[in-house]
Order: C-alpha cells, then sequence, then structure tokens
C-alpha cells in the first residue's frame, strides 16, 4: 500500500483556492523532482468551504470547517491508501483558521489514533497576535473601533473585540486569540505537536500583517525600512539574497548624531553652528513630510476611488454580514455540540496509554478511541463527537460552497484589492511613531562594529523578538536608551502576553523584504500572476527548499 504525505492548504479572507496555484504547482514539480518515489509519494489539497465571504463567519466557524475537510479527506484517502504524515500551510487569516482546526483534531487525538507523523506547519503573513493597531491617538482609535464591525465575526477577533467563554475549568471569558495562545490551550498543543514550524512575514508594504504580529515579535527592528534603503541593511539567507533575510544575524542601528547629513542638507557649503539641532530638525521635518505625503495619497485615493469603492464595500459588507449572521447561526443549531467547549488540557494521555489500552482490549480498540478525547474522557454514545458532518452533510455543505462561489466575481475581485490598497494606505498613515533618534546602517559595517561602542546598537533581529525595553536596556547599558526606543511598539497588554506565550514554541522565522510592489501581501504567496511578483517565487522557492521538511 502507497504511503502519503498530505499538505493541507488554508487561503485567507475573501480568498479562493485559486491563491495557492503557483505554490501547489511549484510544490508538485519539486516533490516530483527529488522526494516520490513509488511508495511515499506528496498529496496536496486545497480547502474549499471558506472561500469569498464565508471567512466573515469566524476564525472559530472557519477553523471547524477546515478540521472537518481534513478528516473527511483522510478517512476517505485512506479507504484505499494510507496517510502516514501531515503538513499544513495557512496563508494570513488562514492561519489562525488552521490553528484552531488543529485545536479540535489535537482534542479528539485524530492524528495519534491514526498513528499520522505531524511534520510541517507553516504560516505566510498570519496576524498571530491580531490586527489591532498599535498606537492610542485619535486616527488609531477611529480604526480600531470601526473596522472589526466590517468584517463580521472574522474582524471582531481579529481585532480582538471578542469575547469566548470556555466552559471547561478556566470559565472565564476572553478573546479568542488571545485564549488560543495560553500554553495549556488545545491550540498551542497542538502546534507543538509538528517537528517544524515556520513562519514567513514582511519586513514592508505589509502594515495589516506586519512585522510584530506575523513573526510574533514584541519590537519592530524595521522602523526606518523603505523599498529603497534596506537592501544592505540586512544579511540573507544565501542563495536567496535581497528577499530572505537572516535573523540570526546582526542589525546595526546607529543615533542620528553618527549620519553625515549629505549634500542636500550642506548644498549652502555651510554647517549649523549646533549639529544636533540641525539633524533634529532634519529628521522632524523629513517625518512630517512624509506624515503629509501619506495622507495626501489617501485623500486623492479616497477622492478618485471612494464613491466607487466606498458604496459597494458598504453595501456589500452590510450584505455579506447579514448572510454570515445566519449562516453561523444555522451552523450553530447544527453543529454546535461538535464544537469545542473546554479549550485547555486537563490530563493529556502519554503516547502509549492508547497502545497499552490495545494491548488489554484488541477488539474494542477503535471503538474506544472514537469515544475518547485528549483529556481522558469518554463520550456517551448519544453525544455527537465527529468533527465533521456525515459525508452527506459535508456534500450538502460543498452544494453551498459552490452556490456562493458565484458572489465572488472579476468584479468583486477587483474591488477586494482596490480596498485592501486603501485599507494598506489607511494603515500607513494612522501609524504615529516618535521621531526617530537612529537609523539602520548598512549591515556590511556591522561585522567590524562592537556592541559596546559609541552611538552604535548591533542586535540580531532574534534578540527583538521577545524582550523588553527594559530588558535591553540592561542588556546593552542604559546610553542606549535613545536607540532602544526607536524599536518599542505601543500594543496592549494582551498582545504582548500573547507575543511570550507563542515565542516559547520553537519557530523558524524568515522576514521577507519584498520591495518591487506594494502589494507585498499578495505577493508572499504569489497569490496571482503579476510581472511584480518575482520576489514572491523567490520566497516560494525557499519555503519549499528549506523550510519544509518532507519527513
Amino acid at each position: 500500500m502507497k504511503q502519503y504525505h498530505l499538505v493541507v492548504l488554508v487561503h485567507g479572507l475573501w480568498g479562493n483556492t485559486s491563491h495557492f496555484d503557483y505554490i501547489v504547482d511549484a510544490l508538485r514539480k519539486h516533490a516530483e523532482k527529488y522526494w516520490s518515489d513509488e511508495e511515499n509519494q506528496l498529496l496536496v489539497y486545497t480547502t474549499t468551504l471558506n472561500e469569498g465571504f464565508r471567512t466573515y463567519d469566524g476564525i472559530d466557524v472557519c477553523g471547524f470547517r477546515v478540521a472537518e475537510e481534513i478528516a473527511d479527506k483522510i478517512d476517505t484517502f485512506e479507504e484505499t491508501s494510507q496517510i502516514t504524515k501531515f503538513s499544513l500551510v495557512g496563508y494570513s487569516l488562514g492561519g489562525l483558521m488552521a490553528r484552531y482546526a488543529l485545536g479540535i483534531l489535537y482534542k479528539k487525538v485524530f492524528f495519534e489514533k491514526r498513528r499520522i507523523e505531524l511534520i510541517n506547519f507553516t504560516t505566510f503573513c498570519t496576524p498571530h497576535v491580531g490586527v489591532l493597531a498599535p498606537g492610542k491617538n485619535f486616527a488609531v482609535n477611529v480604526f480600531n473601533r470601526v473596522v472589526p464591525w466590517l468584517l463580521g465575526n472574522s474582524g471582531k477577533q481579529m481585532f480582538l473585540k471578542d469575547s469566548v467563554r470556555n466552559h471547561g475549568l478556566r470559565a472565564k471569558e476572553e478573546p479568542l486569540i488571545y485564549l488560543m495562545s495560553h500554553e495549556d490551550s488545545v491550540f498551542f498543543k497542538a502546534l507543538q505537536s509538528f517537528k517544524n514550524k515556520t513562519l514567513y512575514a514582511n519586513v514592508i508594504n505589509d502594515k495589516r500583517t506586519a512585522w510584530w504580529t506575523a513573526g510574533i515579535s514584541l519590537n519592530d527592528p524595521f522602523f526606518d525600512i523603505n523599498e529603497f534603503n534596506g537592501t544592505k541593511a540586512f544579511q540573507y539567507v544565501p542563495g536567496y539574497e535581497t528577499v530572505v533575510v537572516d535573523r540570526n544575524q546582526p542589525i546595526v542601528i546607529s543615533k542620528v548624531q553618527s549620519y553625515n547629513i549629505d549634500d542636500e542638507v550642506e548644498k549652502n557649503g555651510e554647517i549649523d553652528s549646533n549639529p544636533d539641532e540641525q539633524l533634529h530638525d532634519f529628521f522632524f521635518l523629513n517625518y512630517w513630510f512624509a506624515k503629509m505625503c501619506r495622507w495626501i495619497v489617501v485623500i486623492c485615493t479616497l477622492s478618485i476611488t471612494a464613491p466607487l469603492i466606498l458604496a459597494w464595500k458598504i453595501a456589500q459588507s452590510s450584505m455579506e454580514m447579514t448572510i454570515s449572521a445566519v449562516r453561523v447561526t444555522r451552523f450553530l443549531n447544527t453543529y454546535s455540540t461538535q464544537l469545542l467547549q473546554d479549550f485547555f488540557v486537563i490530563s493529556a494521555p502519554g503516547p502509549s496509554s492508547a497502545q497499552e489500552n490495545a494491548g488489554e482490549n484488541p477488539g474494542n480498540n477503535v471503538e474506544e478511541a472514537d469515544n475518547m478525547d485528549v483529556d481522558g474522557v469518554h463520550h456517551h454514545d448519544n453525544e455527537l463527537v465527529n468533527i465533521r458532518p456525515s459525508s452527506s452533510g459535508s456534500s450538502s455543505l460543498r452544494s453551498i460552497q459552490t452556490q456562493n462561489t458565484n458572489n465572488y466575481n472579476m468584479l468583486g475581485k477587483s474591488l477586494n484589492d482596490q480596498a485592501d490598497h486603501l485599507m494598506e494606505s489607511i494603515y500607513d498613515a494612522i501609524e504615529r511613531k516618535d521621531i526617530h533618534a537612529g537609523f539602520l546602517q548598512e549591515s556590511s559595517s556591522g561585522s567590524g562594529v562592537k556592541r559596546s561602542e559609541d552611538n552604535v546598537l548591533v542586535v540580531s533581529i532574534r534578540e527583538l523578538e521577545n524582550q523588553t525595553t527594559e530588558q535591553l536596556n540592561s542588556k546593552h547599558a542604559f546610553d542606549m536608551e535613545e536607540l532602544i526606543d526607536n524599536l518599542q511598539l505601543d500594543i496592549s497588554p494582551r498582545q504582548v502576553n500573547i507575543i511570550k506565550s507563542l515565542n516559547k514554541i520553537h519557530w523558524n522565522k524568515f522576514p521577507i523584504y519584498i520591495r518591487k510592489t506594494s502589494c507585498a501581501h499578495a505577493c508572499a504567496v504569489m497569490r496571482q500572476q503579476d510581472p511584480l511578483f518575482e520576489e514572491g517565487k523567490i520566497v516560494v522557492k525557499h519555503w519549499i527548499e528549506k523550510g519544509f521538511q518532507i519527513s
């Protein structure tokens, strides 16, 4: 009997299966050339039950559908062959759906019962910490209050505006994304079960899923980077230069005082008697000039495209959220008993427990396992314990999905892309940072710079992921405080806790520096064919060759 390694791909908000066409093709070609043999082959499947506006239904409901598809695919396929290895890939919101699905499957001991080895868990541009914009200024507050209500249940959950009640021993209400980060939750335990955990996150041009949330970082090492000034600021993974950044290598942050003012500042041939004041004025004016330009872009975009986009988006969102509310209500009425009620592991049995039970009572092993979850709790026969509906129910779900997919037409796709651009420009405009006291030097110069040298902070991107400002000041001497403040993010205490918790998992993290297009979020997975997306091919190539393990 042939043995298969199943790879399941989960798209993001407003997504559909075509978003993974390039990845599927590249993965299959690489597998045929290097991995597949007569007995071991790769099987790639893209989920279909959450296409289009069904992604509004919520991370939990969409995650349930993903779990249903995974289980259905595995059980159907194993009627003729055997799946021995499993990998899961999530893009954008799809990464959160995938994590929720894994929690359900882990709670039901789904993979362990079938002796399926968990190999790769990968996310591309997934907001693991949510998308609540950092900061407390007026524009940020308005944005964080209004936008969640335009994206259905998923919007509220991504902005940490929801409340989920856990019915187990820790019975209290918390935002779902925050709850999913707890170390004793089934979601956290499920992630730990994978041999290889990898994530990719954009350095620039992706404010909604910026490095701090998609890369799970307390600090922003890319505060000074744009399309033009960062090529020499980083060291890259060999063979994937100027795109895939090596986070283990140091970056060099210099104080403004060490900056050589260019000819445009010194064009009169005279230097001000107070260079510190001159430099401060230069960076102050430069910051506010850039800020004004961003708002001009937003205003122009609103003036030119707003009548079409806003009218369409408001009408569409209102209609789709109403449809989503009805759909979720009907979904919960049918499957509420199958959704997770207790998110935490009380006493997970060791790997040998099931085998010992099998040895004692081999004839009842399968039946016994099907009625037991990860806590060793037996369910009564009259309880609905399957994580997916029956075959007829599955067919019904797919039939409904096929009808709804017609809503995702070319006009809708085009307008969604325009809405993406508008949202990104608004994110960029509302972002508020203190005037920079530092900037990133060329990384090549970092090799000869001592960490103790005045006016220079040498630190790796990895080091910045889980250390607070106080910890960094203590480690690098307090005279570096002005430089370290550049890295700080004004995020909520809950977001800080999510980051600290998820960073206890061993991740292989890869910052990606996409410069040739402003659509870095789409480019990262080659969401569509575009002549400006060549850097996305490098990202996918790196994942297949270095980030994906076949066994």
